[in-house]
Order: structure tokens, then C-alpha cells, then sequence
């Protein structure tokens, strides 16, 4: 378990450097991350004033939303880069203050009290951590009770999961670039969220871009554009019709605690 922890850590901080570059160069994959961050956004509603944790908070790419909100965020990630790459691209951003806070930690050991914050992030993070059902109960302790949770993770029946696991993995044999990948369908992770102690106020999937291995890898960039324009304008009629089958579920709950 060790080991794979330290080569999770040694991935995302690979990834730290350019990484908003990287994803605003590829149209469909800047579609998937807006579409994510800001469902997730909305689901928080963050009041001015609510303390709020940001578990794998990354390079800061929805704490800033948050921090604009009003609220004082605590940003959390596994990797000492995305940590510094978060500061630099908080400074670029603006004058925060004393509303945002970094640090480098573990959802499954969270260093802070018993019912400390009002709201807790969780955006494609939960897919690659080690122990679900342990970092699900940090995440609840560490809540007030009545405060709200939103997690968002890839969706294991979406057209994506259907490609990964039938193609990619299985009919191409290719190894999946995670070191740790391991995706939930809704009624998965709504177990999980459950059993952990939350009570769920709102689930649903969002973005149906068509796949990702002919979207990715084959289409030009001017195909990408015109896939994305034509899926978003289908994206509410989707939402509704197909529930359950976008790339990336999101789900609001709310914090159980017995008294």
C-alpha cells in the first residue's frame, strides 16, 4: 500500500507543471474540465464566509471559484507539486489573503478537528485513492454536521467507461496511465456515500462527449470544436434523458451525525 501511495505521489506531481496549458489546448478535454468544475461549484453553493475543504485541490483549478465565492478554503492534495504549482497559479489569479490555505495531506488522514468545515470538496480525487470507505469517513468527521459534500469521479457506465474497459484495456490489451484509476458507476459510489454517513440531496452525470479514444487521438482540432459546440448544446436534454450515462458523476449530500 505504501509503495502504491508513493507512486500516486510521483504521478500528479508530474503532472503539476502546464497543466492548465496542456488542458486548454485540447478542446474536448477543457469542455469535460469546465463542464466538472463548474457543476461542482454550483452543487457547493458556497456562501461568503463558509470554511471549506478542497480535498486534491490540485493547481488550485476550482479553489479560486470557491475563494470568489466568499468562501475560506483549505486546499489539500497528495502531491508537494501540484501544492507549489497551486500557489504560483494562485498569485497570477489575485490577492487572496488569509481566505485560502494550502497543504500537503491524505484524505484518509485529514489533519484538522471533528466537525470543522462547513463544505468539503471532492472532485476527481476519490477514484485514486487507496481506501474509499476510510477517506469517505475522514471526509465526514471533518464535516459540521448538516454541512454539504460534493464529490465528482468518472462514471464507470459512461460511453468513456464502456471504451476504457472493452477496448482499451480488453480488446487492445494497453495498460491504463493511472497507477490508481478505479472508476464508480451512480449507484456505486452512492453505496459508498451512504454507508459512510451522508444522506444524498442530488446526483446526476454530466458531459457525453462520444468517447475518448477517437475523440482523443484521431479527431482534428477543428472536429473536437464542433463536437464540443454540438454536445453542449444537447448537454440539458442529455442530462435529463441519459442520467446516468455522462462521463463525470456529481453528487451533493448532506452530513449525518448522531448526537
Amino acid at each position: 500500500m505504501k509503495s502504491k501511495k508513493i507512486e500516486i505521489k510521483k504521478f500528479f506531481d508530474s503532472l503539476a507543471v502546464d497543466r492548465n496549458k496542456k488542458i486548454s489546448s485540447h478542446p474536448i478535454i477543457l469542455y469535460e474540465q469546465e463542464m466538472r468544475g463548474m457543476t461542482a461549484i454550483k452543487l457547493l453553493e458556497v456562501n461568503k464566509g463558509d470554511k471549506v475543504l478542497d480535498i486534491g485541490c490540485g493547481n488550485a483549478r476550482d479553489l479560486i471559484n470557491i475563494a470568489n465565492a466568499g468562501g475560506r478554503v483549505f486546499g489539500v492534495d497528495i502531491s508537494k507539486e501540484m501544492i507549489i504549482q497551486a500557489r504560483k497559479d494562485l498569485d497570477l489569479a489575485g490577492n487572496y489573503g488569509k481566505r485560502v490555505f494550502f497543504s500537503i495531506g491524505d484524505v484518509c488522514s485529514l489533519d484538522f478537528p471533528d466537525s470543522y468545515f462547513d463544505k468539503v470538496l471532492c472532485s476527481e480525487v476519490i477514484e485514486h485513492v487507496i481506501d474509499i470507505k476510510k477517506a469517505l469517513n475522514e471526509i465526514h468527521r471533518v464535516l459540521k454536521p448538516g454541512g454539504s459534500f460534493v464529490l465528482t469521479t468518472p462514471n464507470k457506465n459512461s460511453w468513456y467507461g464502456f471504451e476504457r474497459r472493452f477496448f482499451w484495456e480488453g480488446l487492445l490489451g494497453k495498460k491504463w496511465p493511472h497507477p490508481l484509476d478505479n472508476w464508480q458507476s451512480v449507484s456505486e459510489i452512492s453505496y459508498l456515500i451512504n454507508k459512510a454517513g451522508f444522506n444524498i440531496y442530488e446526483k446526476r452525470t454530466v458531459c457525453f462527449i462520444p468517447g475518448f479514444m477517437i475523440t482523443y487521438f484521431l479527431m482534428p482540432n477543428i472536429i473536437q470544436i464542433l463536437t464540443v459546440r454540438f454536445v453542449s448544446f444537447l448537454e440539458s436534454t442529455l442530462q435529463f434523458f441519459l442520467k446516468s450515462f455522462g462521463y463525470t458523476i456529481c453528487i451533493k449530500s448532506i452530513c449525518v451525525k448522531n448526537v
